[in-house]
């Protein structure tokens, strides 16, 4: 069995759950790439998600439209349904096929939600949203180890981005999708959900089945169950009938001088909302606040301090109605963290900045120039003086501002505890000063005394399966060997039965993995661009030995078991060959002609030695003899596999194209041409 043992249509849904990002958004990130090294002290970084997001949105834009179809999702999701309906709960709609996950457990993904669930009075029952992850659900986070449930199959393809519960009806439950943190890294979602039900059964609000509600911040229920706000790119708005209906009440048209853009909403304790605003570019962040609940908003609260601001967290502590935290973001880095101890406004400046271990970041910018995508803060729901706030890593003031202290770093560098990179959201338990909740691309963290000067932090991640793997490999002869890269989390390898504990191999964002299926003792990881890891003895050690910048962010690569090859996509119109994988580092770029464009999907064929297969978008190209020459002409198939050459795979005995091997685990799908023929694999 080797490689991406795929279902087809679970793969199609997940394949097209992860963004939305459209044509003129690649032009923005080719532009304007963060300013930041690809390794500190050699350690490859967990990062670059506009990378990741890019590249999604180029594997998954449909070609007439420009557009990632999602809203294809519920629908492909009621087909699958229907298919197991058919074949048996638990089995897939190819007949004999059985799926059972094989985890790994201790290895969370990205999370941005987290919500402490009042219907348990002690407060131990937690549930969390990953971003492509699902919605979880754990009644005991105090244990070591906690049993994470997921809620729904479907959800693994929905991007939470907020969990809310009404405090006077603790049944009633929202949660809203949508990562879009500001108008250029949009992972589009299905708007809001809702239960009524303590989180039993979840439905979607028909009224946020628009375009209004594609990308959310956040979904908010300050008083009763029935009155709720959704922040979104498009404004913030207001139901008062439970979700049923909706009106923008602040944004572009209304009373925002700021612009449409709603990122964040809180409620003081006595009852007055502060909102944040924007229009996406700079400077125009502004401060807004309620009296009446969020019928009508004030004009934008004052700054003493002039500074650019686009997006801005707001933070509050119960016992303080006049305190304000904020922590600014604008094009990318962090501005500054601002308070205002008036409710009037005024925000100032702190007198000090969080300062990273890590050497080379900007004095300000713990997010090093990540803040449109990392950027947390909250207040001690007690103390109005302690703030926590998050960028990469974790910093902790507890005098109002006047000195900050880092309590975790990213990989446990420094002697500082590790905590995941990325941070998310930082939540307090309800009116504890200890308990204090992170999320970040790891899962989720929990601190039992964050009133220590420095914290214990403890990652609750096990058997919270969320992670987001790019690709896996399986062992010829060990059938619970397996090798997966995975998003923001390294390479692992399991070996053993059921769903187990992984080890991380190599480090970074993990990739395409591969085990030589006649020699298992060299298997290879790789990171991003053209990366790679090595192994001489069977996986117990792997070493960097090639490093290369071509090629794609999360870079596709196939292994050639006869002949000791590994090929990978390189720059547009060429393909990356690295000759001696075993034994050395030797590479080459192939120009490739007769193809535009940069590689998307590369398969060797089983069949005929140095014969490989290259996706690009809308079309695939067999080059035979690839394994020879630095010039190759190809062999185009027009309109090959609907204009998806990612999802596209060869069986061993792929002739005509329709063939299923499941000794292989590879699909063959029949794609017709304007011809009429059917692509075939035979010699």
């Amino acid at each position: 069995m080797k490689k991406n043992v795929l279902y087809l249509i679970s793969f199609l849904i997940i394949a097209l759950s992860f963004t939305n990002i459209q044509r003129n958004i690649f032009n923005y990130f080719n532009n304007k790439e963060l300013e930041r090294e690809e390794e500190e002290q050699k350690i490859p970084l967990q990062d670059r998600m506009d990378l990741a997001w890019q590249q999604e949105a180029e594997m998954t834009v449909d070609p007439e439209s420009g557009l990632v179809p999602r809203e294809r999702l519920l629908e492909a999701f009621k087909y699958k349904q229907s298919l197991l309906k058919q074949k048996g709960f638990g089995k897939a709609a190819i007949t004999g096929i059985n799926w059972n996950e094989r985890g790994p457990n201790n290895v969370g993904g990205r999370t941005r939600a987290i919500c402490i669930d009042l219907n348990d009075v002690t407060y131990k029952t937690v549930w969390a949203g990953g971003v492509a992850g699902g919605l979880w659900k754990t009644t005991d986070i105090t244990v070591a180890n906690p049993t994470w449930t997921p809620t729904n199959d479907f959800f693994d393809n929905l991007a939470i981005t907020y969990i809310e519960q009404s405090t006077t009806n603790p049944q009633v439950m929202y949660f809203c999708t949508g990562e879009g943190n500001n108008n250029i890294d949009a992972v589009r979602g299905l708007g809001v959900w809702k239960s009524t039900n303590g989180g039993s059964t979840w439905s979607q609000l028909a009224s946020t089945n628009n375009s209004n509600f594609y990308y959310c911040q956040k979904v908010f229920c300050p008083s009763g169950p029935d009155t709720v706000f959704v922040a979104s790119q498009t404004g913030l708005y207001r139901s008062v009938n439970g979700g049923t209906s909706f009106t923008k009440v602040l944004g572009s048209g209304i009373s925002s001088a700021g612009g449409n853009i709603a990122y964040d909403i809180e409620r003081a304790a006595n009852g007055t909302l502060y909102a944040s605003m924007s229009s996406g570019s700079s400077n125009s962040g502004t401060i807004h606040k309620s009296f009446n609940n969020g019928t009508t908003w004030q004009t934008p609260m004052p700054w003493t301090t002039a500074m650019n601001k686009r997006e801005v967290e707001i933070a509050l502590s119960n016992n303080d109605t006049n305190t304000i935290w904020g922590l600014v973001e604008n094009g990318g880095t962090i501005i500054g963290i601002v308070k205002s101890t008036s409710s009037a406004g005024n925000f100032t400046v702190t007198s000090a900045y969080p300062v990273d271990a890590d050497g080379g970041i900007p004095s300000t910018d713990f997010s090093r120039t990540q803040a449109w995508y990392d950027l947390s803060i909250a207040v001690d729901p007690n103390n109005s003086n302690v703030c926590v706030v998050g960028g990469v890593d974790l910093f902790k003031t507890t005098n109002g501002g006047t000195s900050w202290q880092q309590i975790a770093h990213w990989y446990g560098g420094f002697g500082f505890q590790e905590v995941h990179a990325d941070q998310h959201y930082a939540l307090f338990s309800p009116g504890s000063s200890s308990i204090c909740y992170f999320t970040n691309d790891g899962g989720i963290y929990r601190s039992t005394n964050f009133t220590n000067a420095i914290p214990t932090i403890t990652s609750k991640e096990s058997n919270y399966n969320t992670s987001q793997f790019y690709g896996c490999d399986v062992h010829p002869t060990l059938p619970n060997y397996f090798l997966m890269g995975a998003q923001d989390n390294g390479s692992h390898r399991l070996n053993a039965a059921g769903i187990s504990s992984s080890v991380e191999v190599s480090g970074g964002d993990g990739v395409f993995c591969h085990i030589d299926q006649n020699q298992p003792t060299f298997q290879f990881t790789s990171y991003v661009y053209n990366n790679y890891f090595r192994s001489t003895n069977s996986g117990s050690f792997f070493s960097s030995v090639v490093s290369s910048n071509s090629g794609r962010f999360v870079n596709p690569s196939d292994y050639d078991d006869s002949l000791n090859i590994m090929y990978a996509a390189d720059a547009s119109g060429s393909y990356f060959r690295w000759s001696n994988p075993q034994t050395g580092s030797t590479t080459n770029t192939v120009s490739l002609s007769n193809s535009n464009g940069q590689v998307t999907a590369v398969k060797v064929s089983p069949n005929v030695a140095g014969r490989v297969y290259f996706g690009f978008t809308g079309r695939v190209v067999r080059v035979d003899g690839a394994n020879t020459g630095t010039t190759q002409t190809g062999t185009r198939f027009a309109n090959s596999v609907q204009n998806h050459p990612q999802y596209w795979r060869i069986g061993t005995n792929a002739v005509g194209g329709g063939v299923v091997n499941t000794t292989r685990g590879y699909f063959s799908f029949k794609n017709q041409n304007p011809n009429g023929s059917y692509f075939s694999d035979g010699p």
